[in-house]
């Protein structure tokens, strides 16, 4: 079973996880933010390579701390999901830092772009799972694997999605939320891309589209 760590960055308290397995020296990261935390935990726990990057979707929050990745593991894949989703990761106004206060994040025309399947192997005889769930954005996807479901912004905890942003369609969302409901029964614990843990099963998924539902400014 892998493990993960949850740390929270300074840009809008996005989520990064830090996906591990207690007999790997490798990581996988998802949505890198504050990369600082990410190599101490790291060196704590033993760990020197990191396999790859994971992202729920290509706003700058979720996104901005792959060049400091890359710069460490040149090698490193990024896995996206689709031709759009890879398209912010080069363009600062599509991925939104080109309006914040902080540098614009575009990555290298050098760096290992993938995009995802519906399963990818992490190690061997652990694949995770790929949920294709636009509506926040284009691209945004969940990803589960074992008991694990992390879900970026489509769903967080007691929130409505946000869908104004560029690329934001809340019928899209709509089917996005009853694929998750299909989920419900495993067990699966939630890690989404903003605020804290918690478990699908009992969950109300209808907060996510309720329109008098509280909404995160991102």
């Amino acid at each position: 079973m892998i493990q993960f760590a949850r740390l929270v960055n300074t840009q809008f308290t996005s989520n990064t996880y830090i996906l591990s397995k207690e007999d790997e020296k490798a990581v996988w990261l998802v949505d890198p933010g504050d990369i600082q935390p990410v190599w101490q935990w790291m060196q704590a726990h033993g760990k020197s390579e990191v396999l790859g990057v994971l992202l729920t979707h290509g706003h700058f929050d979720h996104l901005y701390g792959i060049n400091k990745v890359l710069e460490e593991y040149p090698q490193c894949s990024i896995y996206v999901a689709n031709e759009y989703g890879k398209s912010l990761l080069f363009d600062a106004r599509k991925n939104n830092s080109y309006y914040a206060p902080i540098e614009d994040i575009v990555v290298s025309s050098a760096a290992d772009v993938r995009l995802y399947n519906n399963s990818l192997a992490l190690w061997p005889n652990v694949t995770l799972k790929v949920l294709f769930t636009p509506g926040h954005s284009e691209d945004s996807v969940c990803l589960q694997v074992d008991n694990l479901l992390f879900t970026g912004d489509t769903l967080i905890h007691n929130l409505r999605t946000v869908t104004k942003l560029r690329g934001g369609d809340t019928l899209k969302l709509k089917d996005s939320i009853e694929i998750l409901r299909t989920l419900l029964g495993q067990g699966l614990h939630v890690c989404p891309g903003h605020n804290e843990e918690f478990e699908l099963d009992g969950y109300d998924l209808r907060k996510a589209i309720n329109a008098k539902a509280p909404v995160k400014d991102l």
